[in-house]
């Protein structure tokens, strides 16, 4: 197996502070604002973690997800929250602002749906949370907005809820070296 120097683990971790890598960047932000929120964990229920008396950051990576993928054989009831950034350029008109969109996918296992001492589906629980955290927000810089709020189902199995979000943002206008780019020549670097 191949290790990293240093050198090169220290540039990936710098990686999620680099304003051009906007996406690690921002799951990173989403990352650490959802870990520190004990409700969620409440929420997320996981039996295993809970009688280990486990930190909130032991939940990444296995019931909060910075991508849309869930393990495929599971022998526990298990809950899921998953995250993905997109960004899109709005037009030609204005290259220095882009559309980021923020998407939530709660998925909550049948066997444990509903929180008896609220009386509420797990998954509408956790949506509401989210949307109180972020919607209206300036977590990126400029204010979130609820863009859709769909229920679902994925199989017989699991409940699940889907949250997007959506900013303007600025657009990177500089290229990874920190040179600026010349927006009135098709944006090419000056």
């Amino acid at each position: 197996m191949r290790e990293l120097t240093d050198d090169q683990r220290q540039y990936l971790i710098d990686l999620k502070k680099k304003p051009n890598e906007a996406t690690v960047r921002y799951k990173e932000i989403i990352k650490q604002m959802l870990l520190e929120d004990d409700t969620l964990m409440y929420l997320l229920h996981n039996k295993e973690l809970e009688e280990a008396d486990a930190e909130n950051d032991e939940y990444f990576g296995d019931n909060i997800r910075s991508s849309f993928i869930i393990p495929e054989t599971q022998t526990d009831v298990k809950h899921f929250l998953c995250f993905e950034c997109s960004f899109d350029q709005i037009s030609g008109y204005n290259p220095a602002i882009k559309y980021q969109e923020l998407i939530f996918y709660i998925l909550c296992n049948d066997k444990d749906l509903i929180v008896d001492e609220i009386g509420a589906a797990r998954h509408d629980l956790i949506a509401a949370l989210l949307i109180d955290k972020f919607n209206g927000k300036n977590k990126f810089g400029l204010q979130l907005r609820l863009l859709s709020d769909k229920p679902s189902v994925t199989d017989n199995h699991y409940a699940t809820r889907t949250l997007t979000f959506e900013q303007l943002t600025p657009n990177s206008m500089t290229d990874a070296d920190g040179r600026s780019f010349n927006l009135r020549r098709g944006g090419q670097r000056r």
